[in-house]
């Protein structure tokens, strides 16, 4: 990969890595897509068309993204083979390919077997979600292997950046053929495309240099290996936080876009626009910067700065009612501020915090942790809870903002305060090398500012 088109060319790194980073970051360009797609309104929207109940679209909602349930098994696999780049390869083609049938089925079987249907899209769901297990650990540490602790910070958020864009601007096609098309066709139409896009993702990587995993001296058992990780007092501490956090942010994550579909009655065009195009293009503003702090400073003082800010968004989204609601770009602006610095440090504190021996399985307990609360057992209270409240925020009778206060609002409210728990109370237990305090790296931040804006002064005076 040569010429125009090759990128990191300031970083001070031999040109073989130079390309495979190229070829990382341009792959996951193609296929950002189509998740934007499976975790967003496309897909929720799917699930809706299915006419499931509320604890049935929590579910199925969450399925796409429960393969961190399967990573232990995968890291297992991945410490006992150690086929890393076939194991990533073979995973991604099948996390992605399964995702076609789950869009078709809906076409070819007739509404009145319904229950046939909803079966087999959950098997093929969890087909998908087996696959991404495999994909994901297998990709978390490779990267942890191949790419430089003292360049992380940097290729990362350019590497965010890039598929930002790309995902923005696949996400507002693949919103207006949604809305052009309808129904069931459009469905799959539009996951059947991105999903080409994706398998073009995973054949960038072929030619990507593995390097020799890290294999331990003595191959220990499942048991010990959970044990191992359990007994890493702060790679717990840091599983404690991350369970917590993600609890609170998908007991309402999927119900965002319920609301915006069937609450406020807005088209997945204006979805796209006001949620994903203002909130990416945000990220792509400051991601870079977010990366600078975190090679500066650690990872822990930006998590904390953005994670409070991520925390305090759902109450704002009580202000959108179906006359008004463009506070929703207004959300998505700090969303893509804040949201941006927490998927950069989040990743690199699992790098980080993990040993190099047994890595993989450090990484897919994370994603375990993850997938069991934050996303099967998040997605379900939440479905519950819609079903639960919905007759009881009838009789509160409360009016908010001029408007009938919903289970949609109470669950929101919920979700705001599960964060502000998390990231004030779990987050400084957790040790991170050479990290500064917050209010350390808003006070120096503020010094190179003025520092660097007293010296352009001077010079164009």
């Amino acid at each position: 990969m040569k010429g125009r088109f090759l990128l990191f060319k300031e970083l001070d790194i031999t040109q073989e890595l130079r390309e495979d980073l190229n070829r990382i970051a341009w792959g996951v360009s193609l296929g950002i897509v189509f998740f934007v797609c499976l975790n967003g309104a496309p897909f929720a929207g799917f699930v809706r068309a299915l006419g499931v109940s509320e604890l049935m679209y929590g579910i199925l909602m969450s399925l796409p993204v429960v393969s961190g349930v399967f990573q232990v098994l995968a890291a297992y696999v991945l410490e006992s083979t150690g086929a890393r780049k076939k194991l990533f390869l073979i995973g991604g083609m099948f996390q992605r390919l399964s995702i076609i049938p789950v869009v078709i089925l809906p076409l070819i079987i007739p509404e009145e077997l319904k229950g046939l249907t909803i079966s087999l899209i959950v098997f093929f769901l969890l087909v998908s979600a087996v696959g991404g297990a495999f994909n994901g650990v297998t990709f978390i540490s490779w990267m942890a292997a191949l790419v430089p602790l003292k360049i992380r910070g940097r290729f990362f958020s350019q590497r965010q950046m890039m598929f930002t864009f790309t995902g923005m601007v696949g996400g507002v096609l693949a919103s207006w053929a949604l809305d052009r098309i309808g129904g069931f066709v459009g469905f799959a139409v539009v996951f059947s495309v991105v999903t080409v896009f994706a398998i073009m993702d995973i054949l960038c990587f072929i030619r990507v240099y593995d390097p020799p995993m890290v294999r331990p001296q003595h191959k220990l058992p499942i048991k010990k290996m959970w044990s191992a990780v359990l007994q890493h007092s702060n790679f717990r501490r840091y599983l404690i936080f991350w369970a917590v956090w993600v609890f609170g942010i998908n007991i309402a994550g999927p119900f965002f876009s319920a609301y915006m579909i069937d609450y406020l009655k807005m088209s997945y065009l204006e979805i796209t626009i006001y949620t994903q195009v203002v909130s990416n293009i945000l990220t792509m503003l400051v991601i870079r910067k977010w990366g600078m702090l975190v090679d500066m400073f650690g990872n822990k003082p930006v998590l904390r700065v953005c994670g409070t800010g991520v925390a305090a968004l759902p109450f704002l989204w009580l202000l959108a009612t179906p006359e008004n609601y463009m506070i929703i770009p207004f959300i998505h602006v700090f969303t893509g501020i804040f949201w941006s610095g927490i998927d950069l440090t989040s990743n690199n504190l699992v790098m980080s915090l993990s040993p190099d021996e047994n890595r993989s399985f450090y990484i897919a307990s994370f994603s375990m942790v993850t997938s069991v609360v934050g996303s099967i057992v998040a997605y379900a209270l939440g479905g519950l809870f819609m079903e639960a409240t919905a007759e009881l925020a009838r009789d509160l009778n409360i009016v908010i903002f001029g408007r009938p206060l919903t289970n949609y609002h109470m669950l929101f409210i919920l979700s705001s305060i599960i964060r502000f728990i998390a990231i004030t109370f779990l987050v400084s237990p957790i040790h991170e090398e050479e990290s500064v305090e917050p209010k350390e790296m808003i006070r120096r931040s503020i010094h190179m500012v003025s520092e660097k804006r007293g010296k352009v002064q001077k010079v164009q005076g």
